[in-house]
């Protein structure tokens, strides 16, 4: 029988194989009842060796007789596949003949083949027959970078319990932005709280995760933000430097900043009004304007901390080089365009140091 695990989640994949192999082969019977190949291959020759390898694992009976199970690891030559490892006509007419070969010779009774894979055409004739013959299980899918919060809540929400803590809402929204929707990266840093914290039903705090979590998420455009609210020309350079490849992503990124320069300056007028008591707003709900009304809670501390590292002036002069910047983007098409916007944060955040 033939087990496919596909999709973009190693860890789910990983872990998908393993129960399986463990209700599969006994761990005594492990040296000759199980063998693992690495199907991760940078060349032609890669292909070639690994199918040779399967094929000869596969129809030669296990050494105790009994089951056998053999897991090509991180096939990237399934079909479908498109790169440097199947683009020369040997790899491709190998792995065409193997994937045949097992639709038309059965595999000897209680062996066993896993493969895990990000991808296999679903079109393909192996495709077809591994959904009719044997199972295919889909691990996790392709996330954009706007779904990546609500990725990450519901594998937290699968993977939390695995771990003996608790969250509540809020901190479960701060672990997610802060570790991203890899699994294996949320199980990673679950267990690192969980040593930290010592004990099972711990309750993690906000400040647990800022203690103890890596940022593991990719640089998004909105990434710029946290640079303003730290007012850190260090993290906007560093930030920028991980989005320079990506052009279309610079207009986003441009009205993040000014969006998040208006927060900031409503909010500087506020407290400068005495508006605010602590982190929470001393003036009944009605007399509060849009922007500032839908900033409240843990939210509203952090925002509140970001506007008093910028006096009113700063915060206005600030929103001036923003709409500039979001003018030259515009009207600029030769320059770089993340040269135009790193030029303009630096002049923002950096104002205080030049008086």
């Amino acid at each position: 029988m033939v087990h496919l695990f596909l999709g973009p989640d190693d860890y789910l994949k990983s872990e998908g194989a393993k129960r399986l192999i463990d209700s599969l082969v006994a761990p005594e019977d492990r040296d000759f009842g199980l063998e693992i190949i690495d199907g991760t291959c940078d060349k032609a020759d890669d292909v070639l060796q690994a199918i040779d390898r399967a094929g000869e694992a596969l129809y030669t009976a296990s050494f105790l007789g009994g089951n056998k199970v053999v897991w090509l690891r991180d096939a990237n030559f399934l079909p479908g596949a498109k790169g440097r490892a199947v683009e020369a006509q040997a790899a491709k007419d190998a792995a065409t003949a193997f994937f045949e070969g097992l639709q038309k010779d059965p595999l000897p009774e209680g062996h066993t083949l896993v493969i895990t894979a990000t991808a296999c055409a679903k079109i393909s004739k192996f495709y077809k027959w591994v959904e009719k013959t044997g199972k295919i299980t889909v691990c996790g899918e392709e996330v954009k970078s706007y779904q990546q919060e609500k990725a990450a809540q519901a594998r937290l929400a699968d993977l939390l319990p695995q771990c003996g803590l608790k969250m509540s809402p809020a901190v479960r929204t701060a672990f997610a932005q802060r570790v991203g929707s890899d699994s294996r990266t949320i199980v990673s840093e679950l267990d690192k709280l969980r040593a930290y914290l010592g004990k099972d039903g711990a309750e993690v705090t906000l400040a647990d995760i800022e203690a103890v979590t890596s940022t593991a998420v990719g640089a998004e455009p909105f990434a710029l933000t946290e640079a303003i609210l730290q007012r850190s020309p260090t993290l906007a350079t560093k930030t920028i430097e991980q989005l320079r490849a990506d052009k279309n992503a610079a207009f986003p990124a441009a009205v993040g900043i000014l969006n998040t320069l208006n927060d900031l300056c409503s909010l500087r007028d506020a407290l400068d009004q005495g508006w605010l008591a602590g982190n929470r707003w001393d003036l009944p709900a009605d007399r509060l304007p849009a922007r500032l009304a839908r900033l409240n809670g843990w939210f509203l501390g952090k925002q509140i901390e970001a506007a008093k590292r910028y006096s009113l002036n700063e915060l206005r002069a600030g929103r001036h080089y923003a709409v500039e910047m979001r003018f030259k983007l515009v009207d600029t098409t030769a320059q770089d365009p993340w040269a135009i916007i790193e030029a303009s944060l630096l002049r923002i955040l950096m104002r205080r140091a030049r008086t």
